[in-house]
């Protein structure tokens, strides 16, 4: 929900109005088993929830009220349609409305999917609510926050800025690109894992594989590594920045500007660099 004030001079008052926009979207559609929604939205509320259909429900509400004088039209819609088996969700504006006076936006997205399908999704100041989704993930989001629950794939790709992202369970590939962002996913069993953080937080609660790779870089930040199984070589990097990790790491060299670490006798090579940051490194297996 979005709301606007402005204060219009006296000589105005005489022309103030009322006035609501409306735009409605109930509907059904197809789309291929595994296949993928593809969205483009901005300023949106939007809940995505995997169940067993086999189609996908979208519904769309956006009611625009403005108190005040107005100038200018915006033509608004959303179109929603099938794409060799995928299903494009894309919103299109046209014109602009400038004004003075007080305008409220409410504008949800609502979409019930097979928890199969994967998502592509693009959206500029939108907020999500992900659940059980099994498909591949890929968000490029800026000034929104993301909240991902139980999904289950195995391929993740996040870009945002000025914004949070959350998962309660993650495997597979990890690619995120922070700025001015934060990370925090718990319960995951990842193999293959780059992030990177400027101005921002990265906490990651994983297992570590066999020869598995895992790579951070951090700038103005805190990385935080929990490690609930597994082990192998950590190779830090960093410059005015500290490090710490629990007990059970071995420690290989220790220098102002390059840390080694050894835990256990996995074969996982874990590589951060930082400069101003924190890195925190955690072994949880024996919780």
């Amino acid at each position: 929900m979005k709301a606007t004030l402005l204060i219009p001079p006296l000589f105005l008052c005489a022309s103030l109005y009322a006035q609501d926009h409306e735009f409605n979207l109930d509907k059904t559609y197809s789309i291929d088993r595994g296949g993928t929604i593809k969205m483009r939205t901005n300023d949106a509320d939007i809940t995505i929830s995997g169940s067993d259909r086999s189609d996908v429900h979208v519904t769309i509400r956006r009611r625009v009220t403005v108190r005040g004088l107005k100038f200018g039209e915006e033509n608004f819609e959303v179109e929603v349609y099938a794409d060799k088996g995928d299903l494009v969700i894309r919103e299109r504006s046209r014109g602009g409305v400038s004004m003075m006076g007080y305008m409220r936006e409410e504008y949800t997205i609502d979409i019930e999917a097979p928890s199969d399908v994967s998502l592509d999704i693009n959206g500029d100041d939108d907020d999500y609510l992900i659940r059980r989704i099994d498909g591949s993930i890929a968000l490029r989001i800026d000034d929104g926050d993301a909240e991902l629950n139980s999904c289950g794939g195995k391929d993740f790709y996040f870009a945002f800025d000025d914004g949070d992202i959350e998962m309660d369970k993650g495997a597979g590939k990890l690619y995120s690109r922070a700025d001015d962002g934060n990370l925090r996913i718990t319960n995951a069993n990842f193999y293959d894992v780059e992030a990177s953080v400027d101005d921002g937080d990265v906490e990651i609660e994983t297992s570590l594989a066999e020869n598995g790779e895992y790579y951070f870089r951090a700038n103005d930040a805190d990385i935080v590594l929990n490690i609930t199984n597994g082990g192998g070589n950590f190779e830090m990097y960093h410059d005015d920045s500290r490090v710490s990790y629990s007990r059970n790491f071995e420690v290989l060299r220790e220098e102002e500007d390059e840390t080694r670490l050894r835990l256990r006798d996995g074969s996982a090579k874990v590589k951060i660099r930082a400069d101003d940051a924190h890195i925190r490194l955690n072994d949880m297996s024996q919780l």
